[in-house]
């Protein structure tokens, strides 16, 4: 499942880089994620529990920076497990960030694979819960940037 959008906030883009390189700061915008921990330079364990339709997933991810072109581009891969549902998730993510008249916009493309117990809840209640993330990630970074 593809999954694109953008948002702006009224912050510089090198300070929208550095927000995103900080583990703690990056990880308080994301509902549902209780922790993450740097496991090496570009690798991360996180940990995120969601309710999706009928079922509440707790997924311990692994996130690896793929590709970075500092302070414009970033190229994410996370994959995870809920031993208890017996389920995995994937998640391929570009961000690509811009100045636009004192703004930074972030532009995102997320490819999406759940399997298992939780995939079989299907796309569009995967969906509609994955746009509700993205719509709560997008207001916590705009309120963060801007108190900063």
């Amino acid at each position: 499942m593809i999954l694109e959008g953008q948002f702006s906030v009224r912050a510089p883009r090198e300070r929208v880089w550095e927000a995103i390189w900080d583990i703690p700061t990056l990880a308080s915008w994301v509902p549902g994620c209780t922790s993450a921990v740097a496991l090496a330079e570009s690798t991360y364990r996180a940990h995120l529990e969601q309710q999706v339709g009928f079922l509440t997933a707790s997924f311990d991810l692994r996130l690896e920076v793929v590709e970075t072109e500092p302070p414009r581009r970033i190229r994410l891969h996370a994959e995870g497990e809920d031993r208890r549902l017996r389920s995995n998730v994937q998640v391929d993510t570009s961000v690509e960030l811009d100045e636009a008249d004192g703004q930074t916009v972030l532009r995102y493309r997320h490819d999406l694979s759940v399997f298992g117990r939780l995939g079989a809840l299907g796309f569009p209640i995967i969906q509609r819960k994955a746009r509700e993330i993205e719509a709560e990630f997008a207001r916590r970074a705009s309120r963060s940037l801007a108190e900063g």
